[in-house]
């Protein structure tokens, strides 16, 4: 396919109506940034393929604000290198609906027949694809046009398994790879409804087990079971039940009602035994505590209590009378203290007395009987003459004390024992209570203290007897149950094996159905791996015969010192797909698979345009003939520009070449170095000038042709 002109009216960066002749071998587009380089670009991709990737396939943004019409039309005409016929191919958006139309000698196509038949002219292979259009751009943006903002895409930002795919698709395995996508798809739709299956069918076996334990347990049981009961004994045990006063109805042993009935009856029953058992224990303890009182004696308080009062008033009148007593002989001893301090007094008196006795009195002046003093005076200091005697009393403090001690020894022996008395007492009181208790709370309430033992004695028989009675009434009903579910086992051992024969089938066959769809789903993985090593294999023959073109580019450019080798590497990781471009030291064999890691932003945009070209070139059958290149130049080094620039001139002898720049000294570089060589060439240089509301100027320029080879003066 080669293409021969575009018209763009509406269309992003030209609001108006624009024609662009497209029919020659090289297409220089010069224009600063946002003057409509890349909107040219866009209109051929859209045109062909209805979808922008780029701008996530909105085509709301295709519209210029400035339309003169309101819409998005692009018009792209080509021409068949295969039949040399031309057709043309129109979209257009007007912000609601799209519209497609395909040209051609014979006939116009509309709408999905024209997308369908588009296809079938551009990329056939697409046409298999559930998203053809997708298909055929994702295509186009990895070996046809390399986009401004994308440029590095491939080899940086685009994931080893995208990078897998889209080079898939474009060496005509892309079908294979959506083909094993499908049956993965699929495989892992299978493979979930077959575990559900798997899981429907755990129940029904636990079920199916759970019946042949339930059937193998009654028909032990009923091999094991008494002989069928008679009507006779039911009635017999039916009216032996009511002499009990039991609430119970009566069934026949052949209603549907009697397992039940039967049931509640031996649970009231087992109450009665239970409740007579109770009964029966508290009458034999209440029966052991009167046997207990009868043989311990009363104890009186009375003469205690008095003894024990008198013993406390006979100790009050001791401790009184002990207090008074010594009361005097403190008094007795303080007197006695205070004439001994006298004496000591007149002693010391008569002492200095003594040595100063003249014949008069040395206080008064009068005279005195000097010896009679004298004498008097000595007999005061040898202690022999005492004038005041120190009076005494009988000491009966001692006595007392000892009387004290003993009266309190007597008081304490009596009141221990009134309070052993008392404790004896309190238990026999606290006895009388609890039998009076628990002989009210088993209903018998009025007795003689008298006879009440004697009335124990007859309840413990009578509830003796009922409890026996009870507990045979209790057997001979559960052997009533036994037979009646002997009767009745018949009928549930049928029902059981009819649930198991129906369950063994069931499960028989859903096991065969589950072992098919696993056999299934072994043969689908089985495919799967074929598709995707048929798909690694041709994969890496393609690579291996492009990625001498590709290292050809890489060395034409030479944009790094020492990574000088480039390749593919394709591999299959967990099923998917990966490719990868490598750059090598073969120096120092150093390798590095993420070339962004040790490659400059110049040197990145290099190794992107050589794996573009190289995909481009390298594909034998391409769906176009063409490779657009939206301003590539950018932040290259001058020697990684010229190398690219003789490489585009090279290019162009095989594709037909379209480049944009941005810088105008580079578009001169690009009009002269891809000028035509013959008469036959044809080099067009197109310039977008002044971009306004009305969108850029146009200037198109054919650059002539010049026979003799470049050559590089120094």
């Amino acid at each position: 396919m080669r293409l021969l002109s575009i018209k763009l009216n509406g269309f992003r960066g030209f609001p108006r109506e624009q024609n662009f002749d497209l029919d020659a071998d090289a297409i220089v587009v010069i224009g600063a940034n946002g003057h409509g380089k890349t909107s040219l670009f866009d209109g051929i991709l859209w045109a062909l393929s209805g979808k922008l990737p780029r701008l996530h396939n909105d085509d709301s943004r295709l519209v210029s604000m400035y339309s003169e019409t309101g819409q998005a039309r692009v018009e792209l005409r080509l021409r068949d290198d295969r039949t040399g016929d031309p057709f043309s191919v129109t979209r257009s958006f007007d912000g609601k609906e799209r519209r497609v139309a395909l040209e051609m000698r014979e006939r116009t196509y509309q709408g999905p027949s024209a997308e369908g038949k588009l296809i079938d002219l551009i990329w056939p292979d697409a046409a298999a694809s559930a998203e053809p259009g997708e298909a055929l751009a994702s295509l186009l943006t990895c070996c046809t046009y390399l986009q401004q903002d994308l440029i590095r895409n491939f080899v940086e930002a685009a994931s080893d398994h995208d990078r897998f795919s889209a080079v898939s698709e474009l060496i005509g395995a892309g079908r294979v790879t959506e083909l094993q996508a499908s049956l993965e798809r699929s495989k892992k739709a299978w493979s979930t409804a077959t575990n559900q299956r798997q899981e429907e069918l755990g129940p029904l076996r636990q079920r199916l087990a759970i019946v042949e334990t339930r059937l193998a347990e009654l028909t032990t049981r009923s091999s094991q079971l008494s002989p069928l009961i008679t009507s006779e004994q039911w009635q017999k045990w039916w009216e032996d039940l009511t002499e009990l006063n039991l609430k119970s109805v009566q069934v026949t042993p052949a209603s549907r009602e009697a397992p039940a009935a039967i049931d509640d009856a031996i649970k009231q029953l087992d109450a009665l035994r239970r409740l007579s058992e109770r009964r029966l224990d508290v009458l034999r303890t209440v029966l052991e505590d009167l046997q207990e009182l009868a043989n311990r004696a009363t104890p009186e308080l009375a003469p205690l209590r008095e003894s024990t009062a008198k013993l406390r008033l006979e100790l009050d009148t001791l401790k009184s009378e002990t207090s008074e007593e010594q009361s005097r002989m403190a008094e007795l001893r303080r007197h006695q203290a205070e004439l001994r301090e006298k004496n000591e007094q007149l002693k010391a008196l008569a002492a200095l007395a003594l040595q100063h006795l003249t014949d008069q009195c040395p206080v008064c002046a009068q005279t005195y009987d000097k010896n009679a003093t004298r004498d008097r005076l000595e007999a005061i200091v040898q202690g022999t003459h005492d004038e005041s005697q120190i009076p005494s009393g009988p000491d009966k403090l001692n006595e007392l004390l000892i009387r004290l001690e003993a009266k309190e020894k007597e008081l304490a022996s009596a009141e221990s024992s009134l309070h052993s008395t008392e404790h004896i007492y309190n238990r026999r009181q606290i006895t009388e209570q609890t039998i009076d208790k628990r002989l009210s709370e088993i209903g018998i309430a009025q007795f003689d203290e008298c006879t009440r033992e004697a009335v124990v004695s007859g309840a413990i028989l009578e509830t003796d007897t009922l409890l026996r009675r009870t507990a045979e009434m209790q057997r001979i009903g559960e052997s009533l149950a036994l037979g009646l579910a002997q009767s009745s086992a018949a009928a549930v051992i049928d029902e059981l094996r009819r649930d198991a024969d129906i369950l063994r089938p069931d499960i028989i066959e859903r096991e065969n159905v589950i072992d098919a769809r696993n056999r299934t789903g072994d043969l689908a993985q089985r495919m799967i791996e074929g598709l995707r090593d048929a798909t690694s294999f041709v994969l890496e023959e393609r690579l291996r015969e492009i990625s001498p073109l590709l290292q050809s580019v890489w060395t034409r450019i030479d944009p790094h010192p020492a990574f000088r080798i480039v390749s593919f590497f394709s591999q299959m990781v967990r099923g998917k797909g990966q490719l990868a471009t490598i750059i090598s030291d073969p120096v120092e064999d150093k390798k590095c698979e993420l070339p962004s890691t040790v490659l400059s932003s110049s040197q990145l945009n290099a190794l992107a345009v050589s794996v573009f070209l190289s995909l481009n070139i390298g594909v034998p059958n391409p769906p176009l003939a063409v490779a657009i290149l939206d301003d590539p130049l950018q932040s290259l080094d001058d020697i990684n520009l010229l190398g690219l620039v003789d490489l585009f001139r090279r290019t162009k002898e095989r594709r037909q070449l379209f480049v944009s720049t941005h810088d105008a000294r580079f578009g001169s570089l690009l009009s002269r170095k891809l000028r035509p060589s013959s008469e036959k060439g044809r080099t067009l240089v197109i310039e977008l000038n002044a971009w306004g509301r009305q969108g850029p100027t146009v200037i198109m320029q054919d650059v002539k042709c010049d026979p003799v080879s470049l050559r590089l003066v120094s």
